[in-house]
């Protein structure tokens, strides 16, 4: 039985819990009709509470664990949020101590939230512990049944946070985890384009624990409201058997869901990420960064490309955003980045020197 749901927090609720409020830029694009976005980003998806041993040590012997909040559409978020954008995230969770470090979590990121609370006996929160790297056959034990957000419907959702957002970003973890949450993500999606909204998706094939055929019924059956579709080029390949040049493989997806932008992310690092926009290719290689925590990195990266994209620039631009976030994450330990619009400018000047 649901016990309730938590508004979204006001800006000074942010001010308050982030250390420091954000000037917002006035919306100068919004559709005929409709009233300027109040959020500059809404997320909607799950959070896992991830508990790590020591670098170096094992589960089944390490005598402490630090715990940190992640997921897909959180990193984002967190993401966004350090780059200076309004950033809200939705979702269903139970009314627990776990529950509310997640939220807690999110708020010292200055991320918003909006979450409906629910019974500890009608969900969990889902929790991994993971081994870092360093650990030769690193493990991870997740436990994932039964959480909350499986049984979020579109009555959960508040509907004018999400009719008022410029941009919308859900992952592909979401829809699979439950046909509920599949028929939930549809729906937004569907409200989020008719209001005008930028639809943002993310395949994260691996992440789904869906095979191929099943995974691409589901993506074809979302993909038709999304506008920009970042696909990792091994999804490409495991899911749709587009392997070599990453370039075809971002034109054929571009043709198959009629998406304005498509971005490719490499399996190798070292690699440049590729966006695709109408008939421009743009690349740009990733920045040198010591890797800590790779946790978080590609959540950062989709961050830091969304914010890019919001504040006006060109894709080029928007990926540079997007490279120099997902470096200043490899620093960090924890799944979420943590820094500042000036952390990601040195990184992009030091390049340039």
């Amino acid at each position: 039985m649901a016990v309730g749901f938590e508004p979204v927090g006001s800006n000074a609720t942010i001010r308050g819990t982030a250390g420091g409020g954000r000037n917002r830029r006035a919306h100068l694009f919004a559709p005929l009709g409709r009233n300027a976005p109040v959020t500059d980003l809404v997320t909607v998806g799950e959070a896992t509470l991830r508990f790590s041993p020591p670098r170096g040590e094992r589960i089944e012997t390490a005598g402490e664990f630090a715990a940190h909040v992640g997921g897909p559409e959180s990193n984002v978020a967190a993401a966004a949020a350090t780059m200076g954008l309004d950033a809200v995230w939705l979702s269903k969770l139970p009314d627990t101590a776990l529950g509310r470090r997640v939220v807690g979590d999110l708020r010292r990121h200055g991320v918003r939230t909006g979450v409906v609370w629910t019974d500890a006996d009608d969900g969990r929160l889902s929790t991994a512990f993971v081994e870092r790297g360093g650990t030769a056959g690193a493990t991870t034990v997740t436990d994932r049944d039964d959480a909350a957000v499986t049984t979020m419907t579109e009555d959960d959702v508040p509907l004018g946070v999400l009719r008022d957002a410029e941009t919308v970003f859900v992952s592909g973890a979401t829809p699979a985890r439950s046909e509920t949450l599949l028929e939930t993500t549809e729906w937004l999606l569907s409200v989020a384009s008719d209001a005008g909204a930028t639809c943002a998706f993310d395949t994260r094939f691996e992440a789904t624990g869906l095979d191929a055929a099943t995974a691409r019924e589901l993506y074809d059956r979302l993909l038709d409201d999304v506008d920009v579709l970042i696909v990792d080029e091994t999804d490409a390949e495991a899911v749709y058997g587009l392997d070599g040049d990453v370039v075809p493989t971002g034109h054929s997806l571009r043709t198959r869901y009629d998406c304005e932008t498509v971005v490719v992310t490499r399996e190798d690092p070292t690699h440049a990420v590729v966006g695709l926009q109408g008939e421009s290719i743009y690349e740009v290689p990733p920045y040198e960064a010591d890797t800590r925590d790779p946790a978080g990195v590609h959540d950062a990266f989709v961050g830091g490309f969304l914010s890019g994209r919001h504040r006006g620039a060109g894709v080029h631009e928007a990926l540079r955003d997007g490279a120099a976030t997902a470096a200043l994450k490899r620093t960090i330990v924890g799944d979420a980045v943590v820094g500042s619009r000036r952390d990601i400018a040195e990184i992009q000047a030091r390049r340039e020197r």
